[in-house]
């Protein structure tokens, strides 16, 4: 059996990740290193290394003479990140010409499984599962680079979807009805079936966000066509 040693910098950033998931640390709240160290009884350069790495994830930013809050993304912001990673995985599954992989097919099934069980009281894992089953359609390529910018937005997908949510216990309980939807169109092996699918999913999630912000059409300075 393997066995895999963690540093203390991972188990740091687990631990202020675990506190922002679960709105331990809130949007726009300021992080304090030495009252992170104090509570995790270590020294501030695993928690300055930590919220670096955290920094970039999407999760925090930092603002000079302010120093590192909790991010809390507007409207922009999350369009932005929804549209750069919707395409990220159009572009997979292009590349793959539409032919998802068994073993994709199968992962993706697994991760649906916990999607079924989804309730409020386990909403801090909804965003968790749709980021392991997002990440299926680009991890299929085989791509390192295009894995690696996908990646670069997974937390920030938890951070956006979270902060915006109202009504949590609906958000849980369609997460495998919306997912399911493109599992069933990987199975056709058209490739553009599947990404129109992906699209409409990612339009969804945008439309959603404007409603509970009550940002109506005409207030929207972007166009929410997500099939580049």
């Amino acid at each position: 059996m393997a066995i895999y040693f963690r540093t203390l910098r991972e188990n740091v950033v687990d631990a202020i990740r675990h506190k922002i998931i679960n709105q331990e640390l809130k949007p726009g709240e300021r992080i304090v290193e030495m009252e992170l160290a104090e509570e995790f009884k270590t020294s501030r350069g695993p928690v300055r290394e930590a919220l670096r790495q955290l920094e970039h994830e999407g999760l925090i930013e930092y603002t000079r003479n302010v120093g590192c809050t909790v991010k809390n993304p507007d409207l922009q912001e999350s369009f932005e990140i929804y549209l750069i990673r919707v395409n990220y995985e159009i572009l997979a599954v292009k590349y793959m010409s539409g032919k998802i992989p068994p073993e994709t097919i199968a992962n993706m099934e697994k991760v649906l499984e916990k999607m079924a069980a989804l309730d409020e009281k386990h909403y801090a894992q909804v965003y968790l599962y749709d980021n392991e089953f997002h990440s299926e359609l680009v991890k299929m390529t085989g791509l390192k680079h295009l894995c690696k910018l996908w990646s670069e937005l997974s937390y920030g997908n938890i951070v956006t979807g979270y902060n915006n949510v109202q009504d949590k216990q609906r958000v849980a309980e369609r997460q495998y009805k919306v997912h399911k939807e493109i599992v069933d169109a990987c199975r056709t092996g058209d490739a553009g079936k599947i990404c129109k699918v992906v699209s409409e999913h990612y339009m969804r999630t945008i439309t959603r966000l404007m409603k509970e912000q009550g940002v109506s059409d005409v207030e929207v300075p972007f166009a929410r066509d997500f099939l580049l």
